[in-house]
């Protein structure tokens, strides 16, 4: 019997070695004033951002002066953020903008919580605020598999704000989590 279950658990090893590739060794937990020094343990942070805008949701942030937000419609205002112009469908779940910014009710400590595909996790602080930095590389859900994801999860104090940089068809995804990095960075809240 023990060797039937060995056995079996043999292709479900195999798959999930093949779904969650090794990316270098995990970076430690640091806890730091500013974001850049954390950065600096995970990605390199790209040029220096030249535009700004601010969401009714609480937050101002900067980002390049190549890159545009969106205006109020669908989505609030300054929520998702990319090269050229950023547009949001009206009707469809369809990703347009390599980052996204958003604020949700709950805690970080509920917020933040580690996902099947994830491959590095840090505990920072980030201008005195508990933060979570996530790196995935998807199996089964809403991308494709084998889709890479970076993700900031900030504390606002029984809220969170979460940031991440997906990685589109076409896209510079490695310039996208850098200037996800960048923007949490430049991060100012209501509450702060």
């Amino acid at each position: 019997m023990r060797s039937r279950t060995i056995a079996a658990a043999a292709p479900l090893l195999a798959l999930t070695a093949c779904a969650s590739p090794a990316v270098g060794p995990a970076p430690q937990a640091v806890a730091v004033d500013r974001v850049s020094q954390a950065v600096a343990v995970v990605q390199p942070g790209p040029e220096v951002a030249a535009a700004s805008c601010t969401s009714p949701a609480g937050y101002t942030v900067a980002f390049p002066a190549d890159w545009s937000t969106n205006d109020a419609g669908v989505l609030p205002a300054c929520s998702w953020f990319g090269p050229g112009e950023v547009v949001v469908p009206e009707a469809s779940d369809v990703r347009t903008a390599p980052v996204t910014l958003q604020v949700v009710d709950g805690p970080l400590t509920e917020v933040a919580v580690p996902v099947p595909d994830e491959v590095t996790r840090t505990e920072l602080e980030v201008g005195g605020r508990q933060a979570v930095r996530t790196q995935q590389v998807t199996t089964l859900g809403l991308h494709p598999e084998g889709t890479r994801i970076t993700t900031w999860a900030l504390d606002l104090d029984g809220r969170t704000l979460l940031a991440d940089a997906v990685e589109l068809p076409g896209g510079d995804h490695e310039r996208a989590v850098a200037v996800l990095d960048a923007m949490v960075e430049t991060l100012e809240t209501a509450t702060a």
